[in-house]
């Protein structure tokens, strides 16, 4: 299966404190939660030598990088992720 072959899904958490992005192939290439933004290349792409992470952070999430998971979820795979899917009193502001 090549790259362009892969299919994706959002996955949200009943109580907003958690957003999944899930690959085709098996993949969890995206999370946002209360620990901060996984951004991860597929295991397809890893097998063909591309690292893990593509943008990682650790802490408390900001405003910002809500919009940034948001943004990166749509340029790299045409995932739309709803503004509210999220629950956006947990963020901390810039």
């Amino acid at each position: 299966m090549t790259v362009s072959e892969l299919r994706y899904q959002v996955q949200l958490s009943d109580t907003r404190t958690a957003v999944w992005i899930h690959a085709s192939d098996g993949s969890t290439v995206g999370r946002f939660g209360r620990m901060g933004i996984d951004l991860h290349n597929t295991v397809t792409e890893q097998m063909n030598g591309k690292p893990e992470c593509r943008l990682c952070t650790h802490g408390q999430p900001t405003v910002h990088d809500w919009a940034l998971f948001r943004e990166k979820a749509k340029e790299w795979w045409c995932i739309e992720v709803p503004y509210d899917a999220f629950d956006t009193s947990l963020l901390l502001a810039n």
